[in-house]
């Protein structure tokens, strides 16, 4: 059979030329990782820059309150286990404002049931406390948040609790593939595998609650998102740190904390986490580090996840010996909103986000020097906002700066690289107007 010979022109100039402008706007990073391996990214330039950024961190703007919620890794297995909630109730002819930034870990079956029962939770205490009395105290409103998050959590523990209601001698007893088949019940709808899961995930929570008729602000914090109040004073944007942030990176009076409550065991807090575990300090869930070790042998090492990695958790299990390690009590923070510059000062917004954002700024400044470069940054554009007379999202403003600011690379190499790991933290964050 004889041989074909197939000719291949040669590249004309213009050949070569288009070709050249396909790659053009194409570069390589080692993602600040150092070594030979470099990843492809995409420049874009603005305007289009900013267009794939509200898009890929799903940017909203409601009537007051601007959110973007970001995880740039389009892999499935590392997709954001973030949640933000936005509500407005009108109740008992007042209007409030409802919002939450919910960190997860380890799983997403608690974060999503978090998201789901803590603000019919929040709405419906608030609704009997007000029903209750024609006028409730600051405290009152602040001990509505604090047991609705309690609540929430000790649910999860409970519908675990509830399927081994015959006590510890049962279960040590237990044969463990027969364990295995009653939790792993996913081809008849999977109820008792969710309430395993909810028991080995955990979620911090960040809520806010405003009573906009009064301008009574609450804050309620567990774990290490962050609260930030932005403020004018004579033309100057001020930033102040709200809440307490629960880790030991932030925080040594929550490691000691830990450690003064589980005297004489010295891996209570190792590498700054909770067990050597967890880096936040106060979460709803992440039971399994509140219950007696047998729970996490008889049972929860026989989930059939994958994203359980067993032989990592059979590490610690020998730590947990006087549960309970990580706290359900959150913090929570009352200030009445300065709306008008009768004191000199107003309060024009507040910054929730999770802390994915601060990881954005680990430079080594302080938590008041990350508050108020962030409040600039949103004061101005909520400057431009007002000068413009356009709806400029300040938490769009925000993520685009902490990404890069100007520098359209370091922003671009964030939205494009291609790698099939996750390069940096879920980060969400919710900016509230108060003024317009």
């Amino acid at each position: 059979m004889p041989t074909r010979v197939i000719q291949l022109l040669p590249a004309t100039a213009i050949d070569t030329r288009l070709a050249f402008e396909e790659v053009k706007d194409f570069a390589t990073t080692d993602m600040g990782r150092g070594g030979p391996q470099q990843w492809t990214y995409r420049v874009l330039h603005e305007p289009l820059l900013t267009e794939e950024l509200a898009r890929l961190s799903h940017a909203q703007s409601q009537t007051c309150v601007d959110s973007v919620t970001f995880q740039p890794c389009p892999s499935f297995d590392v997709r954001s286990q973030d949640r933000l909630i936005v509500e407005e109730w009108s109740l008992f002819s007042d209007t409030w404002s409802f919002t939450a930034v919910l960190d997860g870990h380890m799983n997403h079956e608690t974060v999503d049931y978090v998201a789901k029962h803590l603000p019919y939770m929040v709405r419906n205490d608030l609704h009997t406390r007000l029903h209750a009395t024609a006028t409730v105290s600051h405290s009152s409103i602040s001990e509505v948040l604090s047991q609705a998050i309690i609540k929430v959590d000790d649910s999860i523990k409970a519908d675990f609790l509830g399927l081994f209601p015959y006590g510890e001698t049962t279960l040590r007893n237990a044969n463990s593939e027969a364990v295995g088949r009653f939790v792993n019940d996913g081809l008849t709808g999977g109820n008792r595998y969710s309430r395993v899961a909810r028991v080995l995930g955990g979620s911090t929570v960040l809520l806010t609650l405003l009573r906009k008729g009064t301008g009574d602000l609450w804050v309620a914090n567990l774990g290490d998102c962050c609260a930030v109040l932005g403020s004018k004073e004579r033309g100057q944007w001020i930033g102040t740190f709200v809440n307490s942030v629960h880790n030991g990176d932030h925080c040594e009076a929550e490691l000691q904390r830990v450690r003064n409550e589980h005297p004489g065991e010295p891996f209570c807090i190792a590498e700054n986490r909770v067990l050597g575990w967890l880096a936040p300090t106060r979460a709803i869930g992440d039971t399994w580090l509140n219950l007696p070790s047998y729970y996490t042998e008889k049972v929860l090492l026989h989930l059939d996840a994958p994203w359980l990695r067993t032989e990592s958790i059979k590490r610690y299990i020998p730590r947990i010996i006087t549960p309970p390690y990580v706290s359900k009590e959150p913090d929570v923070y009352h200030h009445r909103l300065r709306l008008d510059y009768t004191e000199g000062i107003v309060d024009a917004f507040l910054i929730t986000c999770s802390d994915g954002l601060l990881d954005l700024h680990n430079d080594g400044r302080s938590l008041k020097e990350i508050a108020n470069h962030w409040v600039r940054v949103a004061g101005h554009a909520m400057d431009q906002r007002t000068v413009r007379r356009n709806r400029v999202n300040l938490a769009l403003a925000l993520l685009h700066d902490s990404l890069g600011g100007t520098d359209e690379r370091e922003i671009s190499r964030n939205l494009t690289v291609e790698m099939e790991e996750r390069w940096m933290d879920d980060t969400t964050i919710i900016v509230q107007r108060f003024i317009a």
